[in-house]
């Protein structure tokens, strides 16, 4: 170990911080239970020192690397997102428009966006001030004009004058809501559209997968009844045991269990109003159906023709039901004018 690396102590074991040839640093933790459930045990950060200290402090050392990333990987959060994003509409589409990113959390999909489309307006919405201030303190690392992030007042209510946006983002957020709150926010949501205006969801688990790829690692449990699958998830899944033992079913359902569809989704935003919602079809790039994005997010070069053949059954899906059942939701929504 190097003399100028920095060890930090924690609860739950050691973070050690060691300075990368001038430019950035590179973080490793060292949890003291190997059973510990750590997404990423590796990172690298061009956020000075200070900020860093500040969120480690702020933060469980499980998952202060996937934070981290999150921020600094440059294919993960903002690929997904500008392949939606671009699938759907150009990009000059989206200049002079506002665009409210909610569940922002530190900002990191908030920044993303900002960084793509210089001339729209970002407001990142979140409900942990905590995370609101360290989003504001790395964005003053970042220097992005066009972002600003507010703090909800409660988990049932927006900020006051959450209104007129063009788009809404839910990037990985609509999974970790509760039931109540998908009743209670997506309509909060829909009003603070204008007419016409675009709700984006992506990065969430599809409710009726036959694997449920995104807590548990187990397949069919998104078909039990809910006393059923928590019994089956606290004996049998891995992964992050504080959530996967827990007693309280809600913990699970806050850790993003049941996922949604699209036909829920537009439930809970137009307050079963359905005609009130069309989902969009991306035709931008040689697209022609939310089939063709689904295959155009796979790898070109293992199981093609499966894979279309995958693709073929979506499309009929998407036509019959309505649905594209994926391994994960992506889906595009706009508010029909009255």
């Amino acid at each position: 170990m190097s003399e100028a690396t920095i060890r930090i102590a924690k609860d739950d074991g050691v973070v050690e911080i060691r300075p990368k040839n001038g430019n950035g640093f590179e973080i490793a933790l060292l949890p003291n239970n190997s059973e510990l459930y750590v997404p990423r045990r590796t990172c690298e950060t061009t956020l000075p020192l200070e900020l860093i200290r500040y969120w480690l402090d702020r933060s469980e050392l499980a998952w202060f690397c996937d934070a981290i990333s999150r921020h600094e990987d440059q294919t993960s959060v903002p690929g997904a997102l500008k392949r939606q994003l671009f699938a759907y509409f150009p990009p000059e589409y989206y200049a002079g428009k506002r665009m409210l990113d909610f569940g922002c959390g530190t900002g990191a999909s908030t920044f993303a966006l900002a960084r793509m489309l210089p001339q729209t307006q970002l407001v990142g919405i979140e409900l942990d001030a905590e995370r609101i201030e360290t989003a504001n303190r790395i964005k003053s690392c970042r220097g992005l004009s066009n972002v600003e992030f507010q703090c909800s007042p409660a988990g049932d209510q927006l900020p006051p004058g959450t209104r007129d946006f063009d788009f809404v983002m839910l990037s990985a957020v609509y999974e970790h809501l509760l039931p109540g709150e998908r009743q209670t926010l997506m309509p909060l949501l829909w009003q603070a559209m204008k007419p016409g205006g675009v709700i984006l969801v992506n990065q969430t688990p599809y409710r009726y997968s036959p694997y449920e790829a995104h807590s548990t690692g187990l397949w069919f449990i998104n078909y039990l009844p809910d006393k059923a699958e928590h019994w089956v998830v606290r004996h049998f899944a891995g992964r992050n045991r504080n959530i996967n033992k827990s007693r309280d079913w809600n913990v699970h359902l806050r850790g993003g269990l049941r996922g949604g569809t699209e036909k829920s989704i537009i439930r809970n935003l137009t307050g079963g109003r359905m005609r009130s919602a069309r989902v969009l079809q991306p035709q931008q790039n040689g697209l022609r159906d939310r089939a063709d994005f689904w295959l155009s997010c796979t790898n070109p070069r293992r199981y093609r023709s499966l894979k279309k053949a995958i693709a073929a059954f979506f499309r009929f899906s998407d036509l019959t039901w309505g649905t594209v059942p994926g391994l994960n939701l992506e889906v595009v929504i706009q508010k029909v004018a009255a």
